[in-house]
């Protein structure tokens, strides 16, 4: 007998809660705002004495549930039906004197009478709508306010609320990203190839193979890099031609001077040879004084041309240093250049390759979205209604032609498959 009294004992809180949310829900169903409504935090109560004008009022009620109201001061509503909250009033205001200044400026006591006193609410608690819809907020409440309304107040119904934009549109502008993606990548494939066919001074088709898929116009970017392969590397035969054309010429003068003086130098031996036998001749009176200046003027012209050869052909050689130095130089600069252009191409294709495989994983994305908002279109939204009772929120769920109350949160979550299932 004790354990049958315990376990009905135990099971009465729950039966009690059950039967809370039984009338709760009952609730639902009836029109406008049930009798049985309990006043809350946020409601306006407007309290009137038809007697004295003066006393209407409207007063919110604050966070701790109360209201203020003359002649009696700070009121505790919440919790109370509006019929508890009458007759409150009721026993607090019956038969309070209070004196009124007449017309002709004499006062009288005027005493209150319970009949006179009357209390309804003006203004609810607002209710509140999140989930699928185009603008989730908070909706002033009316009486007998159903789901479906509150959805069409708050825009309708809109899986694309919780995206950043159009799936089909996204998608859209992804392919077209990617697509000039690919171009460019291919363009900087071709001018890589180019580059290298001008280190290597021909063609290049020694690139590795990748998993871009070419994109359309390639022939015409490969035609064009191979045009500009084709003038540069002859731009740079013609250069090399012209600076090896000038060291031939250069060292032609340069041989044609050293021929000039050998033979200046065999001409000024002779000379000095022959001035030597005149002297010679001239100690023994053999030869006269005016041949020997002549032969002497003769050996100064001599000597004189082969310094200037001599000169010409240092000048000359020294030109033809400067000019192999300048042709070798000519060529480093031409290697150095091509290959920061080749390692800034490089650089380059590496960063597009990244950003095709970025491109192409969020156009998959996209595909999944697209195809999961027309899942989305034709599914049946799932309702969920919050309500506290009793300090505690409860949960129900809900159909668009559920009554809802003051202050009830509604929850709206169109049906969809999981994006990880989808993918």
């Amino acid at each position: 007998m004790s354990f049958y009294y315990k376990s009905q004992h135990s099971s009465l809180p729950s039966i009690k809660k059950a039967m809370t949310i039984a009338l709760t829900l009952l609730s639902f169903g009836s029109s406008g705002v049930s009798a049985n409504y309990l006043i809350a935090p946020g409601d306006v109560i407007e309290i009137s004495v038809v007697s004295l004008p003066e006393l209407r009022q409207r007063a919110v009620v604050n966070i701790e549930g109360q209201v203020s109201y003359p002649l009696i001061g700070t009121l505790n509503v919440a919790g109370l039906s509006l019929s508890d909250l009458q007759h409150k009033l009721k026993n607090e205001l019956t038969n309070k004197s209070v004196r009124s200044r007449a017309s002709d400026g004499s006062e009288r006591a005027i005493y209150i009478y319970p009949e006179e006193i009357s209390a309804v609410i003006v203004e609810h608690r607002p209710i509140y709508v999140n989930g699928d819809v185009s603008k989730p907020g908070e909706l002033a409440f009316r009486p007998g306010m159903t789901i479906r309304q509150a959805v069409a107040l708050s825009g309708g119904l809109d899986v694309m609320r919780l995206r950043t934009g159009d799936p089909a549109l996204q998608e859209m502008d992804l392919q077209l990203e990617s697509q000039l993606l690919r171009t460019e990548y291919l363009r900087q494939k071709a001018i890589i190839s180019r580059l290298l066919g001008e280190l290597n001074r021909g063609p290049e088709n020694s690139q590795k193979a990748d998993n871009i898929p070419p994109a359309e116009g390639i022939s015409k970017i490969q035609k064009a890099q191979t045009e500009e392969l084709e003038l540069s590397l002859e731009d740079h035969r013609k250069e090399v031609g012209s600076l090896g054309r000038f060291i031939e010429q250069t060292e032609s003068q340069i041989i044609t001077l050293g021929r000039m003086r050998e033979e200046l130098m065999q001409s000024y031996q002779q000379q000095a040879n022959e001035v030597a036998r005149l002297k010679a001749n001239f100690e023994k009176g053999l030869a006269p004084i005016a041949r020997i200046s002549e032969e002497q003027r003769a050996l100064s012209f001599v000597s004189e041309r082969l310094l200037q050869t001599e000169a010409e052909l240092a000048v000359a050689k020294r030109g033809r240093e400067e000019q192999r130095r300048q042709l070798e130089k000519a060529e480093d600069q031409r290697r150095l250049r091509l290959m920061r252009e080749l390692e800034g191409a490089e650089n380059r294709l590496s960063e597009l390759r990244t950003r095709i495989q970025g491109t192409d994983g969020k156009l998959a994305y996209a595909g999944v979205l697209k195809s999961q908002l027309l899942e989305d279109s034709g599914g049946k939204p799932n309702l969920k209604v919050f309500r506290r009772i009793a300090n505690t929120w409860e949960s129900y769920e809900a159909e668009f032609e559920m009554e809802l109350m003051p202050g009830d949160v509604v929850e709206i979550a169109l049906q969809r498959n999981s994006l990880k299932a989808s993918q």
